[in-house]
């Protein structure tokens, strides 16, 4: 353990974590062959940027709120941009905190944090994310959430991994519903599924930009690199019912050479807030909690 970060190994899996937002900055895998893969892109230069990480969690939720504003009993609350690129507030705040290591061994680590409510930032909560290396061996993510705030609050949990793309790529996750991308990355209305990025089966991601959420998720997914002969199976409980796919372009990252695409488990759809159902965001009570878990596990490949 160093200043910011921590190292997990179990088994031949290896996750490289930071406590600046907790994010992951690495999960290897070696196998029975001795060579080491990466199943997320290598997040060690990331230097406190979660852009540059490996993952990093969305809570108080993820995505974005039209206008920066929203009511929740009654109440109007006004949200403050926190990127200079973005007009939004983007994924929450748990992302740009510098955490609490509360608890930490060779194949486990729990990372806290308390948010006060402040101007532009209305949600008060209390979070722990624990990450377990486990026997299978697997990475598993537990995210929890308290609200402290003395109303109640719509509240949502989700994950943003970056994942290696090679031209052999495919990606395995099912989906009842399709969401378009409006102007300014806002989510646009549901409408019937492209061809390709019709995943019911297994299929190769296209080269293009990607910024869309799916809706009836069933909470299993799989990305499979073939030129390596390894897999990686997602498997989120039941409290995930929605996924974001986002691929970036030149246009928007002048570096990006196609080398990652993000496929971001969440338990709420885009900009939930003004959906009449909340979209999937849990209204939490004073005190009360939510929780969610993500297992990735490798999978050694025949072809």
């Amino acid at each position: 353990m160093t200043d910011h970060g921590i190292t997990l190994f179990r088994r031949g899996l290896t996750a490289d974590l930071d406590r600046r937002g907790a994010i992951i900055a690495g999960l290897w895998w070696q196998g029975a062959n001795g060579t080491r893969h990466p199943l997320m892109r290598d997040g060690s230069m990331h230097g406190g940027d979660p852009l540059r990480a490996s993952c990093f969690p969305l809570l108080p939720f993820g995505n974005r709120v039209a206008g920066n504003r929203f009511t929740a009993g009654g109440q109007d609350y006004s949200l403050e941009p926190n990127q200079p690129w973005d007009s939004h507030y983007l994924h929450g705040d748990g992302w740009l905190s510098l955490w609490t290591v509360e608890q930490v061994s060779d194949a486990a680590a729990r990372f806290t944090l308390r948010h006060a409510a402040q101007p532009g930032q209305p949600y008060a909560y209390e979070a722990a994310i624990d990450y377990i290396v486990t026997e299978a061996p697997a990475l598993a993510m537990t995210m929890t959430l308290r609200n402290t705030a003395t109303a109640a609050m719509p509240f949502g949990l989700g994950l943003h991994p970056y994942f290696p793309l090679t031209p052999e790529t495919r990606l395995h996750a099912r989906a009842a519903r399709f969401y378009t991308e409006d102007a300014a990355f806002m989510p646009g209305p549901e409408a019937p599924r492209p061809a390709d990025l019709d995943f019911t089966r297994p299929a190769r991601l296209p080269r293009r930009w990607l910024n869309n959420g799916f809706a009836g998720w069933d909470g299993r997914a799989r990305i499979t690199w073939p030129e390596s002969r390894l897999a990686l199976a997602i498997d989120a409980d039941g409290a995930f019912s929605h996924y974001f796919l986002f691929m970036s372009d030149t246009a928007f990252e002048p570096g990006f050479a196609g080398e990652y695409f993000c496929f971001e488990p969440m338990t709420h759809r885009a900009d939930g807030h003004h959906a009449e159902d909340l979209g999937g965001l849990a209204l939490l009570a004073p005190g009360e909690v939510m929780t969610a878990r993500v297992v990735f596990t490798p999978e050694e490949t025949a072809a």
